[in-house]
This record gives C-alpha cells, structure tokens and sequence, in this order.
C-alpha cells in the first residue's frame, strides 16, 4: 500500500454564471448613455414647454391690449398721431421702444409695442398691430425679438 500514487483529482476552472469585469464596464457605459439620452429629451421638453407657455401668454396680452385700443376707440388713437408739415405720417410704431406693462397685468418679462397704418385713400380706418415680445438670454437680440414675440392685428373705424 504504499506505493499507491495519490489519486489526482481533474483541475477544475470556476464555471460559474457570474459577468467578468469588462461585461460590467459594457453594461455600465450603455446604461449612462441611455440615462444621457432621457436627460436630455426631458431638458428639451422642459425648454419647449416653457416656450409654448409664454407664447399662450404673450398671446393673451396682445389680445388684452388690442381690446384696450378698441375701447378707447378710433379718435384716442389719432390723437397720438404727430403733426407733422405735410400731414400725418402714414405709418407710427407707439411707443418707440417696447414698453413694459402695467396694472392690471402681472407680465414681467414681457413687453407691448404698437404698429399704426393709416391708407390715404380710407382715412376713417386704421389698422392695428400689437405686438408683444420678450427676452430670452440665449441669442441677440434682433433673434430675440423676431423669435420671440406675437403679433395681433385688427382695424380701428371711426364710428
């Protein structure tokens, strides 16, 4: 019995069911690309959402303003209208630079501004434009205005 060789059991590798490292690391980089993606999507909803919201609002205000002019009626309105040698000028943006509003209106980043054209041939109608616009911080100003403004127009008659 003593020359009996010790039995060699066979060299086992683990086998088990487990992920190696790099299949981790994979898995990983997938994952925060996807979390990346979704991120980003709800960031853009967010800057679209607000965008629509101010549109609906500056909406409103220039409907509110044009409702203001209709009430004060077509004589308030030629009143503005500046005296100049060789008759009123066809056209008059009121006030110069857009202007803020005031009470009632709770509409701080907003701003109003009107455009007033008279035809020569129909001096008892004006037509009005209200245009109502607002700043963002993201682009000049020019683009600012242009992107970010609503305009409403109506006629103005005498009565």
């Amino acid at each position: 019995m003593g020359c009996e060789k010790p039995v060699q059991r066979p060299h086992r590798r683990f086998q088990g069911g487990g992920f190696s490292l790099l299949e981790v690391l994979m898995g990983i980089v997938v994952v925060v690309f996807a979390l990346y993606g979704v991120l980003d999507l709800i960031a853009s909803n967010q800057r679209l959402s607000l965008r629509a919201q101010r549109r609906a609002t500056a909406t409103e205000l220039a409907r509110a303003k044009m409702a203001e002019i209709q009430v004060a009626g077509f004589d308030a309105v030629t009143a503005m209208w500046p005296s100049l040698p060789g008759g009123p000028p066809q056209s008059l943006i009121y006030p110069p630079d857009p202007a803020e509003f005031k009470t009632p209106y709770k509409a701080d980043p907003f701003r109003w501004q009107l455009r007033l054209d008279r035809d020569p041939q129909y001096p008892e109608a004006i037509n009005v434009e209200v245009r109502v616009l607002w700043y963002a911080t993201s682009t000049g100003l020019r683009e600012q205005i242009l992107e970010n403004s609503v305009s409403v127009g109506g006629l103005l008659v005498k009565k």
